[in-house]
């Protein structure tokens, strides 16, 4: 018989949603890109949605250092052990500024090769590489800020990367605005600026989280009788946790972008191409909300398994659960209704209206079933069993998102139609998948 506990729901509320709120700001940013650049016309919509993806692909790497560190601190906290917490989180900075500076240079080199692949059409390409270019050399600093922010969640608090995020987003908006248009005595730099207020951004969002962290007035503090440089064993479980993590997002990122790539081979691809790339970021609105209650899952689920009280942790986890995918199915609600108004705000085409509309309406159907995917495997994380999900999200996203959009979409006739249709069901699919194997119980009894 399931057991819950709703006592949990205004924690766990406050909690979720700074998460949500701050982790949209990135999202805020895509809105704010693309809403800056309209102006430049469509290619130029495309250029920076297009890209933007592409960097999400190999950025996602970085969730190998965030994963298990969420873990590792989340259970360090319940037990008490701030010393233990401190230890990770410093060689968890140590991992990811390596991570991601790998990441961030062969981003550099490959932009335009990566554009190649995904049959851009060469207008389009113009644009996004150098936009692409700028774009990877703020990835380490989003490493370092993913991993700032990972920490205080796993403390239980959301409240301060929420305000060092808005801090930072104000700087990029309004840098980015002058890089765009040339105001303020700033160089002219078109699509290429909105990418270049990022870095100005990025360096204010590192230098504000390091202080909250080594301050000491927050969730977790940066204890001075620990060390930045990796312990073999500790490095060993943080990526023991997080690999799998970061080759399920790689996989699913892999997936968006072949995704991306049959979008741009439909009948009218300029259409279609600019239709996802604004119908996308309500997605990833969506999908950044989805993740916020993710993170509460695990943060909380976490802190009741290193408390060593497993029955709470369980009632934590299906208390989540059912909070998630109502909350979900709610937002989706006025996405539904508003879906043409939404639309009409970054583009008068008709054409992409059409297309754009008939994306939301199929990502408001899926959501609330990827977001039971999301925060079963949430509770898996906390006990670092991070191996299903990855094992499920071959399967869905590859194994039947892929082959069924392609079947739907070139084989049926229905063309782009077919590719939205796909989303649904296999987000159903993974959505299944993974509650099954919350429900089994077994990750309660998992040691780090």
């Amino acid at each position: 018989m399931l057991r819950f506990d709703f006592k949990i729901t205004r924690p766990y509320l406050g909690l979720t949603l700074p998460v949500a709120v701050g982790t949209q700001m990135d999202n805020l940013v895509g809105f704010a890109e693309i809403f800056l650049v309209r102006s430049l016309g469509e290619n130029a919509i495309s250029a920076v949605g297009i890209s933007r993806q592409i960097v999400w692909v190999v950025a996602i790497l970085m969730v190998t250092v965030a994963t298990g560190t969420m873990a590792m601190v989340a259970q360090a906290v319940g037990a008490r052990n701030l010393e233990e917490a401190s230890q990770t989180a410093k060689q968890s900075l140590t991992l990811v500024t390596l991570l991601s500076g790998a990441i961030g240079l062969f981003g550099f080199f490959t932009s335009e090769m990566a554009l190649a692949s995904l049959s851009v059409p060469e207008e389009i390409a113009a644009l996004g590489a150098p936009y692409l270019r700028v774009f990877f050399l703020t990835v380490p600093m989003m490493g370092i800020q993913r991993t700032i922010d990972t920490c205080l969640y796993a403390s239980g608090d959301s409240r301060t990367p929420l305000i060092i995020a808005i801090v930072s987003i104000i700087v990029r908006i309004f840098v980015a605005y002058g890089l765009i248009f040339g105001t303020w005595g700033l160089p002219e730099m078109g699509v290429t600026g909105a990418a270049a207020g990022g870095l100005a951004g990025g360096v204010v969002g590192n230098v504000t989280g390091l202080w909250a962290l080594y301050s000491g007035r927050f969730g977790l503090v940066l204890l001075p009788d620990t060390s930045f440089v990796p312990e073999r064993a500790r490095t060993t479980r943080i990526l023991r946790i997080g690999i799998p993590a970061a080759l399920q997002g790689l996989f699913r990122n892999g997936s968006n972008l072949a995704y991306l790539k049959l979008v741009a081979l439909t009948a009218h691809p300029a259409v279609a191409l600019a239709a996802f790339t604004i119908a996308n970021q309500m997605e990833r609105f969506l999908r950044r909300s989805s993740l916020a209650f993710g993170t509460a899952a695990t943060s909380i689920v976490g802190q009741s398994l290193g408390a060593g009280d497993l029955e709470e942790a369980e009632r934590r986890g299906w208390t989540s659960l059912v909070i998630s995918v109502a909350g979900l199915a709610a937002i989706g609600v006025p996405i539904v209704i508003f879906a043409r108004q939404f639309m009409e705000i970054f583009t008068d085409g008709p054409e992409v209206i059409a297309v754009g509309v008939v994306y939301l309406y199929a990502m408001a159907l899926a959501e609330p079933l990827m977001t039971t995917a999301i925060t079963s495997e949430a509770s898996l994380r906390a006990a670092g069993n991070t191996i299903p999900a990855l094992y499920y999200t071959l399967i869905a996203q590859w194994l039947v998102r892929i082959p069924l959009a392609w079947v739907l979409a070139f084989t049926m006739g229905l063309d782009v139609y077919g590719i939205w249709y796909a989303l649904v069901i296999f987000s159903g699919v993974q959505g299944v998948l993974t509650l099954r194997k919350f429900a089994k119980g077994e990750w309660k009894t998992r040691k780090l």
